[in-house]
């Protein structure tokens, strides 16, 4: 009682001392921070974790360079309360949200609440938002209200948008296809043509925003703005916040046999990760850290379009069915891929078993 809670600065730093991370160097210059987030990303869905799992070269490297936490969750098991904690520090019932906005939705994270963005800002870093936000999308609660100076994304899910039945999971997918029956057959109703906006800062610039080319254009964007920061001289926070491998899926190629279009999504999204990674080498080994990690667990009722959960299916749900996933808070809704990457500063080839 009376005690200031942590600035999300100092919750980011607290984090990487409590775990050993932090070298006892001295930085020369501010470090630049990327920080990943996947959505609706599987324990399993990484190689590194999950020895089934073979579409992830890019972050499997990115694990064996770095630190691969594997007990870290994340603050909730649904998306605006996790991605809310992620940027304020703080868990849903202290920052006010609890459940995911909708289209409808007038408000967002509560006003009053201070982001990691705000923070680094004042300290003098240029600061990005390219994804998902999925925060609010009016007002002052868009991100360019939120403490960053650029913003290119969706405002909230890509399965959601204007359509003559607003909702959540508009266009509906067929139902899951019956245990040992051969994979739903994609319909063309099934989530296509929804009116999605792509902004750019606060001005749409597509709509329906094209779902095939949003992970190039993220890519895209990404280098543009570690550039601009570049050629500022400023450190930069760069918070890419990924489509993947929240449905609808959209692999840029027809899938691979046996691949099916999550594993050829899931690699997509893994080589997004690696051009990531490129970048941040590209400005010196060293002067950037990168993290990445999910939103919460797969969403199950999607069947074979969601993710792995690795071994958390418990004896509940092998005998009773049901989901141990997201929407709920069995692990596999909240236990996160997560990995750092910080060369000579977060120890490299390193698994850490501490509970984040």
């Amino acid at each position: 009682m009376g005690t200031p809670p942590l600035s999300p600065w100092a919750v980011l730093v607290l984090s990487l001392v409590l775990v050993g991370l932090w070298a006892p160097c001295v930085l020369s210059r501010q470090p630049n921070f990327i920080v990943i987030l996947a959505d609706d990303v599987g324990w399993g869905d990484l190689g590194a974790n999950w020895a089934e799992t073979k579409e992830t070269p890019h972050l499997d490297q990115l694990a064996a360079e770095g630190t691969r936490f594997v007990d870290f969750h994340s603050a909730a098991s649904t998306c605006s309360p996790s991605r809310a904690s992620l940027l304020t520090g703080r868990l849903g019932l202290r920052n006010g949200v609890t459940h995911n906005f909708a289209i409808a939705s007038l408000g967002g994270l509560p006003l009053n609440e201070t982001t990691l963005a705000e923070v680094l800002r004042e300290a003098g870093y240029s600061t990005g938002a390219i994804g998902k936000w999925h925060l609010g999308h009016h007002g002052r609660h868009h991100p360019s209200s939120r403490g960053f100076d650029y913003y290119f994304g969706i405002p909230y899910s890509h399965d959601m948008g204007c359509t003559d039945s607003p909702g959540y999971n508009v266009p509906p997918c067929p139902p899951c296809p019956r245990h040992g029956a051969a994979a739903r057959v994609a319909r063309k109703d099934c989530y296509t043509e929804v009116a999605l906006p792509l902004f750019e800062n606060v001005t749409i610039v597509q709509q329906p925003v094209e779902l095939g080319s949003l992970a190039r254009r993220y890519a895209e964007e990404a280098a543009r703005f570690i550039q601009r920061a570049r050629d500022s001289g400023r450190p930069f926070f760069l918070y890419l916040a990924l489509a993947h491998m929240h449905v609808p899926l959209t692999p840029p190629l027809p899938p691979a046999p046996g691949t099916g279009a999550y594993g050829a999504s899931l690699g997509e999204m893994d080589a997004l990760v690696g051009r990531m990674k490129e970048l941040a080498d590209s400005l010196g080994r060293g002067s950037t850290l990168l993290w990445f990690t999910g939103d919460n667990g797969p969403w199950a009722q999607k069947c074979e379009l969601a993710g792995r959960l690795g071994p958390f299916v418990g004896a509940w749900q092998r005998q009773r069915g049901g989901s141990s996933a997201k929407q709920t808070t069995w692990e596999g809704g909240h236990r996160v891929p997560a990995l750092v990457y910080w060369p000579g500063r977060v120890p490299a080839r390193r698994t850490s078993h501490a509970l984040l």
